[in-house]
């Protein structure tokens, strides 16, 4: 998937009445976006066309218990007047539900294609839309999560392949002295071709 920037569109937009009929409130859609910078930055179309950047500053924070020993908190946020000349191409993808019990739903994607000039929106327009039934695909996701968690529950899962004493059997033991061997034949085939 790679990296994006999200849209938070508030600009109406023009909506196929199939769409209008799924989703519920369009507006509420969060759109990505690879047609910025891609770095997971944030930007508004206000209500007049106006495309605007949430602008974002980082500071580090230290953590033991966090996974890089700290992370980076936002300490100040504004939004700036966006001066992007271009054309946008923004999507939303939903699964929309029937009703929360059930597992009958409705995939619904929709693609826009928006044209600035230094910032401000001139043209939008739809350049598709999809409804697809996605009770199949939830009913597959269900099965395949029960089938994984009978498999868990298997004794010889249970009590063998899945504790930390087969982890460390399999990956210390057996795998690392392979990984090293390899990459040991590797270094020798290049040594050999490189001088003969």
């Amino acid at each position: 998937m790679g990296m994006f920037d999200s849209i938070q569109c508030n600009y109406p937009l023009a909506l196929p009445l199939e769409v209008i009929d799924v989703l519920p409130d369009v507006y509420d859609q969060e759109f990505q976006t690879k047609d910025f910078e891609n770095l997971l930055e944030g930007y508004i179309l206000n209500e007049d066309g106006e495309l605007l950047r949430i602008q974002k500053e980082y500071e580090w924070k230290d953590d033991d218990s966090a996974f890089l020993k700290g992370y980076m908190d936002v300490v100040n946020e504004e939004i700036v007047p966006s001066t992007f000349h271009g054309i946008v191409n923004f999507y939303c993808y939903e699964t929309v539900h029937e009703d929360p019990h059930s597992y009958k739903a409705k995939d619904v994607s929709i693609d826009y294609c928006a044209k600035f000039t230094n910032g401000k929106l001139e043209n939008i327009e739809v350049l598709s839309y999809k409804i697809i039934d996605a009770t199949s695909r939830i009913l597959d996701i269900k099965n395949m999560m029960k089938e994984h968690e009978e498999r868990r529950k298997r004794w010889y899962n249970k009590y063998i392949f899945y504790t930390k004493c087969w982890k460390f059997i399999k990956n210390k033991i057996l795998l690392d002295p392979i990984d090293f061997l390899k990459k040991i034949l590797d270094k020798l085939y290049w040594l050999v071709v490189r001088y003969l």
